[in-house]
């Protein structure tokens, strides 16, 4: 199973590269390595805060995208150097004048990335206004505005098919914390009001089978996925979401590859806290490393000194979060009065 926000950014960086051939009119292996580079820097910028080239923490900036682009071209450049006695004199010039040349190409093109449609009849004229107010971009594409819009028209076909897809079978519930209104609680449930009785009993069935908690894990991970990616197309705030991460996803001291695969993502790891049982996490410490959020989820009802198993949890320095699943309610004030700049308990609202 792929990493859903990286093939879809993967595809946002093809489809630019398809623009960018377009506008050149010349393509090659070489000049499609070329475009992916430069968009690949764009995506890194623009959606993940990610900098190449800038040392000081910096946010996206047309001004900061510029400068990243300079610093790839000139990385590029440098690295070509090596095949200058492997490939003709010819090939090596015309290379890196490829390389010049894409750099303003591929600065004027990815504000085509931004432009927003409410149906595909708009797309022709904001097409042709964006072309028309960008000097640059007039003179490479000319007449050709109907050819580039057909090709943004395939792209926004692409982006509403995954806006608009559904889950027959399963779906999320939304659980929100008492005293934080924003963030959420995702919970995988299955879909059985819409089902017949045989089905029903089938996906009940399967949902409570534990031998499927990994399935159910990484179900829920593209399911959070695409919301972030729905989120992000709608340019609507992303709230921090936080899901239950059980043992089934942990192996031998750390997180199973194939896990591992669908959350490696700079946008997943921003925004998606993996809660986690205590006892689930001592058994295997060596697996939670802190390039992700980790929140402990730990149900109180049955913890006598509450205290004591709060400090040892926020005394491992690996929890942002402590989400008390439930507890007793004369132990409600110690819970909402706790103060702790490390880690913040959360408790959830009355459903």
């Amino acid at each position: 199973m792929d990493n859903l926000i990286s093939v879809f950014m993967n595809y946002k960086i093809d489809r630019l590269t398809e623009y960018g051939v377009f506008a050149y009119q010349e393509d090659s292996e070489f000049i499609r390595y070329v475009f992916h580079q430069y968009f690949g820097v764009y995506v890194d910028n623009y959606y993940y805060n990610i900098f190449q080239t800038i040392e000081e923490e910096t946010s996206y900036s047309d001004e900061n995208l510029k400068l990243e682009f300079k610093g790839i071209m000139e990385e590029m450049l440098d690295d070509y150097r090596e095949y200058e006695l492997q490939v003709s004199n010819e090939e090596y010039s015309h290379n890196q004048k490829v390389i010049r040349e894409l750099n303003p190409i591929c600065y004027a093109l990815v504000k085509i990335d931004w432009l927003k449609f409410d149906n595909k009849d708009e797309i022709p004229a904001k097409v042709g206004d964006f072309i028309g107010q960008n000097e640059f971009l007039q003179k490479l594409v000319g007449e050709r505005e109907v050819q580039l819009s057909r090709l943004v028209r395939n792209t926004y076909q692409t982006y509403l098919k995954l806006l608009e897809f559904t889950d027959t079978y399963y779906g999320l519930k939304k659980r929100m914390f008492e005293e934080n209104k924003k963030d959420i609680y995702w919970e995988l449930v299955p879909k059985i009001k819409t089902l017949g009785n045989y089905r029903k009993s089938m996906v009940q069935k399967v949902y409570e089978d534990e031998r499927l908690e990994q399935e159910k894990l990484e179900c829920i991970i593209q399911k959070i996925s695409l919301e972030i990616l729905k989120s992000t197309l709608k340019e609507e705030e992303i709230p921090l979401m936080f899901i239950e991460f059980g043992g089934s996803a942990i192996a031998r001291g750390k997180i199973k590859d194939e896990i591992i695969e669908l959350i490696d993502n700079p946008l997943f790891r921003k925004y998606v806290v993996l809660a986690v049982n205590y006892s689930v996490y001592a058994n295997q410490k060596s697996a939670f490393v802190e390039d992700y959020q980790f929140a402990c989820i730990q149900d109180f009802t049955h913890i006598n000194d509450i205290y004591l198993k709060v400090e040892n949890i926020s005394k491992e320095g690996i929890f942002h979060y402590l989400i008390v699943s439930d507890y007793r309610y004369k132990d409600r004030d110690f819970y909402t009065g706790y103060e702790n700049d490390a880690m913040k308990i959360l408790l959830f609202e009355e459903e």
